[in-house]
């Protein structure tokens, strides 16, 4: 069985991060600084898409007692994959 992947949509502010910090034992993968005054258990600021591999890689391959991975935000994180997409293929 696999685990339930949810996409929480809204407007700014209206409490995605706040919820979803309620999730069992949650690390957040920040693609912009969304926490507010929240203390998170994260990653420092993934500010490219490399950055957002190297920490799904660390989740996958060392040991760490989080049981839900958050990534906020996704609209953020669009454009980090437009970049390294475009840089893969020799592209402004």
């Amino acid at each position: 069985m696999q685990a339930p992947r949810i996409l929480i949509y809204g407007t700014h502010g209206i409490g995605k991060t706040t919820f979803a910090a309620n999730a069992p034992n949650p690390i957040f993968l920040f693609t912009e600084d969304g926490a507010g005054q929240l203390a998170l258990d994260s990653f420092p600021l993934l500010k490219t898409y490399e950055d957002v591999i190297s920490a799904l890689n660390a989740l996958i391959n060392e040991e760490h007692d989080f049981k839900t991975v958050v990534l906020d935000s996704l609209d953020h994180l669009e454009p980090l994959v437009w970049e390294h997409t475009a840089t893969k293929a020799g592209k402004a």
